[in-house]
């Protein structure tokens, strides 16, 4: 049986919406473009739905290996007050493998959300999960 419906905490962008569907699922409060609240439509790009996360205070959890080396898409995370967790392991995860990898930190990832307001970026690895940028 499905978890209820509830108002969203987590989103996830469009590279990773079958382990968003999945931790919804069992979850309730996860979203992606065109997920449950309608927050962000389908097909958003990104400088369409951070604002928009941002200002919701969800949480983004995303598959971004190369985030450290793009100083402008970092800078407007930040600036849009967003806190993001990447997955920035090498090599090609599959949907289960990167579904087994935000499982294994979730607890790390909401000890993170818990403690450090924001904005912040961190990075989700097989080693655990660290903010490497932000105002926390």
């Amino acid at each position: 049986m499905p978890a209820r419906l509830q108002t969203p905490r987590r989103f996830f962008d469009e590279n990773s919406i079958g382990v968003a569907q999945a931790l919804q699922y069992v979850r309730g409060d996860i979203t992606w473009p065109g997920g449950p609240g309608d927050l962000v439509p389908a097909g958003a790009r990104d400088h369409e739905w951070l604002p928009l996360v941002g200002q919701a205070g969800l949480v983004v959890l995303t598959r971004d290996k190369r985030i450290r080396s793009r100083p402008l898409e970092r800078q407007a995370l930040l600036d849009h007050g967003v806190r993001a967790c990447f997955q920035t392991t090498g090599g090609q995860l599959t949907l289960f493998e990167q579904l087994r990898l935000w499982l294994r930190w979730w607890n790390e990832i909401e000890k993170l959300v818990a403690e450090h307001p924001g904005p912040w970026l961190a990075s989700v690895t097989r080693a655990g999960a660290a903010i490497f940028d932000g105002n926390s």
